[in-house]
């Protein structure tokens, strides 16, 4: 299972890098901090699952998610943000984000989420 990281907390990347290389089968083929190469790296990688944060260096998660269902359908978008209020949520599930988890509290799930995606 190859896997997208944008995330633009450096500390929260090295985390979840580990989290992800604990994961059998899972792959973390990129990581990037911006849209910008979000973008670039989909387009290279083709990853089966994103991992996206809403707030970024330079641009938006949420366009990374209009990307992804454009150019990328087959690939399963899972959110992870501090901005875990309903209408980052709705909004994020309305582009087409496949799961959506708050940092804070959401961490555990999201790691048994990945178990689960990367199982044969």
């Amino acid at each position: 299972m190859k896997i997208l990281l944008v995330e633009d907390s450096g500390i929260l990347r090295d985390r979840l890098r580990n989290i992800i290389g604990a994961i059998p089968r899972a792959v973390l083929v990129a990581e990037t901090d911006n849209e910008t190469d979000a973008r670039y790296q989909l387009d290279k990688h083709s990853p089966d699952v994103a991992v996206i944060d809403l707030r970024l260096k330079g641009g938006s998660g949420f366009s990374v998610i209009e990307h992804i269902k454009a150019m990328h359908s087959a690939t399963t978008i899972i959110v992870l943000t501090n901005l875990a209020q309903p209408e980052y949520r709705a909004k994020c599930l309305e582009l087409g984000a496949h799961y959506f988890f708050d940092k804070s509290k959401g961490i555990p799930a999201f790691t048994h989420l990945l178990a689960d995606l990367g199982e044969p």
